[in-house]
Order: C-alpha cells, then structure tokens, then sequence
C-alpha cells in the first residue's frame, strides 16, 4: 500500500506516468520483435547465406550512398523505390535487405514480409558493420 501511495503522490505523478510509459514502451518493444517475420542477421550469417545462389542481396540506400560502395552482385533500389519495385523481387529467394546502419533495412524488411516474402534478412549494423569486418566491397 505504501508504494501505491508513494506512486500517486501529487509530487510523484510525472515520475509515475514516466515509468508507466517505459514500462508500456518496453513490452511493445517485445511484442513487436516477437512477431516480426524477418530475421536480423550479422555478418557471419550474411556472408554464409551468400553461398546459396537462391539469394537476392537488396541495397536500400540512396544512389549518392553507394559511391563509399556496395555489396558485390546487390540489387539497388532505394528505400522510397522498393515499394513500387516489389515485383521485381522473387518471393521464391531469399533476401538480405541492408542500408548504411541496419535500421531502413529493417523497416523495408517488415514491409516485404508483409507483402508475402517469406525468407527476409535484415543485416545488423548494415554496411557500415560490413566495411568494419572488412569484408569485399565494390566500388
């Protein structure tokens, strides 16, 4: 009773709805990840799914951002493209969605499961992680 008490205090209320909202925050942060269709991936797991020829490998970062380079044999459509461009994606293939730092990737990753693609991957950390584990690129 105590806590309750000192939770809804006049002088405690901003804390109290602050908590309230992180807490809120943090279980649909769970959610979200549990059911997300899309796997995220680092490195090791991408460079082994490139040995598979059934794999498309699709850059989402704008045209100016593939001049510091690129993933050999990508397919580049960026981000504000990839809906329209759907079709151009066989939903048979696995697909390694990456960006500059992951975070576009996964929002195109999302949108592509929900659109029936069934095998997606998200590369954490996008091409930057790639460039640090000094992995090939194209220039």
């Amino acid at each position: 009773m105590e806590i309750i008490n000192f939770l809804f205090a006049e002088d405690q209320l901003f804390t109290t709805i602050t908590l309230i909202v992180l807490i809120a925050l943090l279980i649909g942060n769970i959610v979200a990840d549990k059911l997300k269709k899309y796997e995220d991936i680092d490195v090791n797991a991408a460079t082994s799914l490139m040995d598979d020829d059934n794999l498309i490998i699709l850059d989402v970062r704008e045209k100016k951002e593939r001049k510091n380079g690129y993933i050999d044999n990508d397919t580049h459509i960026p981000l504000s493209d990839v809906k329209a461009q759907l079709d151009k994606l066989d939903k048979d293939k696995n697909i390694l969605v990456y960006c500059r730092s992951g975070s576009r990737a996964a929002h195109i990753a999302g949108l592509l499961t929900r659109h029936e693609y069934e095998n997606v991957y998200n590369l954490k950390g996008g091409f930057q992680a790639w460039k640090k584990a000094k992995l090939p690129i194209k220039i």
